[in-house]
């Protein structure tokens, strides 16, 4: 399920953001910079946007008016609900949510944050392949409800 331009999967230059928790604070701020310069030469920005590191990606990135990004749920698109701001980006086709879990499944898992970094990875390491095709993949299972990977 999707909300938004699917045509930012077309972009390209779609550049994943996975930070790592264990990331130190200097590779954290190289990273972030390097982020900042992609986005400024005109690069997707795909990731959960789960981590510690990757929420705060988004936040300073966030004030950049050529911020273009897709967030891959790692729960179905029931459960999200994007705040006016978010809503505005989606409208005018800035962003891109996607969920490729189904509904009736809630719990935050960390088998579904893994999942969600593959998705990240396949749809930017297969631009020149229908990058939707990687969302189509089976669905982790995790019988730890309280295994969250933040």
């Amino acid at each position: 399920m999707a909300w938004g331009d699917l045509a930012l999967l077309d972009a390209p230059r779609l550049e994943p953001v996975i930070l790592s928790r264990s990331l130190t604070p200097q590779a954290l701020a190289d990273r972030l910079t390097e982020l900042e310069i992609a986005v400024r030469e005109g690069a997707v920005l795909v990731g959960g946007f789960i981590s510690h590191g990757e929420t705060e990606a988004a936040k300073r990135l966030a004030r950049l008016p050529e911020l273009r990004l897709v967030r891959l749920l790692p729960y179905p698109m029931a459960l999200c609900h994007p705040g006016t701001g978010a809503l505005r980006r989606i409208e005018e086709g800035h962003t891109l949510i996607l969920s490729g879990f189904p509904e009736g499944d809630s719990r935050l898992t960390r088998s579904a944050c893994v999942q969600v970094n593959r998705w990240v990875l396949a749809l930017c390491g297969h631009q020149a392949d229908s990058p939707a095709e990687a969302l189509h993949e089976a669905k982790p299972t995790d019988d730890d409800p309280g295994a969250i990977f933040l």
